[in-house]
């Protein structure tokens, strides 16, 4: 077969621009310090490397939570020790109160200090971290605890309105009663099953008030009727009859969604810190208040009651002292709990960490470049370029005239 100038010319650009190609290729690699630039480049590495990142972004995430969840318990310890030390004292008053030799005024005494642990109680559980009530269980934007004007510690609402468990269902104390602009005033209401019953007293003799409960039946709700039935427009049927004004009765009905209170502070968070695992990480109100089997705001109370005026001495060291112990308990299987948690979370860090370590090892063994290896890869890819350049400068240039 003849070979012929243009068909030389022809494959030495072809050749050129192929050396030229690959050695744009190893000076983009030797920039950027990566193997690939783009998915046309290896398909397999550029999917690999899509995954390694969406992992690696993943367990940064739940390293974050780890330590997030790490300072919470942090804080929860503190608080539940001093919750301990609250009622190490409580215990240590009750022994005091019976002494034999004491009598009312120093009885008196102690009850008041009882009174100002009560608020120490309540502040406690109303620690906040981060912006979050952190024993306020899936309510962590308001208070968990108050102390009502009968210095008796209580859950709360959003509102700040006392909630207790009674034995029907649940009642709702309010701390800004609502009156009807004369003598009828509502302090309270309770939900027992679908039924709402708002208590009305008529002070028009405030020395004997009269209570008249006003049932509402939320059962009846209908919002597909024509107009819709709904919990504001039956509390309105009930109570503007009472001649509570509009505004009273919304405020009212707007209080419905607290009967839900203890269920959301008694409700677990959880927290996931690797794929698929997820870990409980709070205490709540409820486990610290009645955890024990025994009622925390009832035994205060007890106790309270006992150290005044008429009260029983013998309760004061035999019943209330044992309750006491139960609750102290309590506290300390809630703190071992919460030192088992954390023990959990500096495992799950470190094992996060190791983690991480692992997939950005991965990682860079995918895209990342050896520069020795593609120094070489270059210096080669030079050498074999000036040689063709050389060549092409002896061989091309030449004509048949340059034989005549």
């Amino acid at each position: 077969m003849r070979i012929t100038t243009s068909m030389l010319t022809s494959n030495y650009q072809s050749n050129m621009t192929k050396n030229l190609n690959n050695i744009q290729k190893i000076q983009n690699q030797l920039s950027s310090g990566k193997e690939i630039s783009r998915p046309s480049d290896n398909p397999y590495k550029v999917s690999r490397t899509m995954q390694m990142y969406t992992e690696i972004g993943a367990n940064k995430q739940y390293n974050e939570n780890i330590k997030d969840i790490s300072n919470w318990l942090d804080t929860t310890d503190t608080s539940l020790n001093q919750m301990g030390n609250v009622f190490a004292r409580v215990r240590e008053l009750l022994v005091t109160a019976g002494n034999g030799a004491y009598g009312g005024d120093e009885r008196k005494a102690i009850q008041d200090e009882i009174k100002e642990r009560v608020n120490e109680m309540s502040q406690i559980l109303n620690t906040n971290f981060d912006g979050v009530y952190i024993f306020g269980g899936t309510k962590t934007t308001s208070k968990p605890t108050i102390v009502n004007s009968d210095g008796e510690l209580c859950y709360a609402d959003k509102d700040g309105n006392a909630v207790n468990k009674t034995a029907a269902g649940v009642n709702i104390e309010l701390t800004n009663p609502i009156t009807d602009g004369g003598t009828k005033t509502i302090n309270s209401m309770e939900k027992s099953g679908d039924t709402v019953t708002v208590i009305i007293a008529d002070n028009t003799d405030p020395a004997n008030p009269v209570e008249t409960p006003v049932n509402i039946d939320l059962s009846s709700v209908d919002l597909t009727a024509t107009p819709p039935v709904t919990e504001e427009s039956l509390f309105k049927i009930a109570l503007n009859a009472q001649g509570f004004n509009d505004d009273a009765v919304e405020r009212l009905a707007s209080m419905v969604p607290s009967f839900n209170a203890l269920d959301q502070m008694g409700s677990d968070l959880n927290v996931e810190v690797s794929q698929g695992v997820l870990i409980n990480y709070n205490k709540n109100a409820v486990d610290l208040l009645e955890g024990s089997g025994t009622n925390v705001v009832d035994t205060l109370n007890k106790i309270i009651t006992n150290l005044g005026s008429g009260g029983d001495v013998s309760k004061i060291t035999g019943e209330c002292l044992g309750e006491v112990d139960d609750i102290i308990k309590n506290l300390l299987k809630n703190r071992a709990e919460v030192g088992a948690m954390q023990n959990r979370m500096e495992s799950a860090q470190d094992k996060n960490e190791s983690e991480n370590l692992d997939m950005t090892d991965i990682l860079s063994k995918t895209e990342d470049i050896d520069f020795t290896e593609k120094m070489i890869q270059y210096s080669t890819m030079q050498t074999v370029y000036m040689a063709a350049l050389q060549t092409s400068a002896k061989i091309l240039p030449a004509t048949i005239l340059d034989y005549l």
